[in-house]
């Protein structure tokens, strides 16, 4: 396993937006350091990016983190996107796990579920 590492700054070309990069690992094991990083950037600003694009592998644990935090930007009237570069690895996991969509599930008003197409 590979062990996690988070970073959430600001970016600097877009005040309003926070950058969260995690490379690593996301498993149930690192679940909290992640649910707070991600609560953490939530806090920071009007649009949250999750940067998984160094991912080495998710679980589904890390997946259902990441649905969550996309329903809590849509209630708090912030955009949230995930950044996956490509991320094979990222792709794989969340299509294998049945989280790939067609169309958002009932919360995503916004239509802007980060399930929903493939490049973010």
């Amino acid at each position: 396993m590979e062990e996690l590492m988070l970073e959430c700054r600001q970016d600097p070309a877009h005040p309003g937006t926070r950058v969260l990069k995690v490379a690593g690992e996301v498993s149930i094991g690192v679940a909290g350091d992640f649910k707070g990083a991600l609560i953490e950037a939530l806090s920071g600003g009007s649009e949250v990016q999750v940067d998984v694009s160094a991912l080495t592998g998710i679980d589904l644990t890390g997946l259902q983190l990441l649905c969550a935090a996309h329903h809590s930007a849509g209630t708090a009237g912030k955009e949230f996107h995930i950044v996956d570069g490509g991320n094979p690895t990222f792709r794989d996991m969340a299509t294998s796990a049945g989280f790939r969509r067609h169309t958002g599930c009932a919360y995503d008003r916004a239509c802007s579920c980060i399930w929903v197409g493939g490049d973010n």
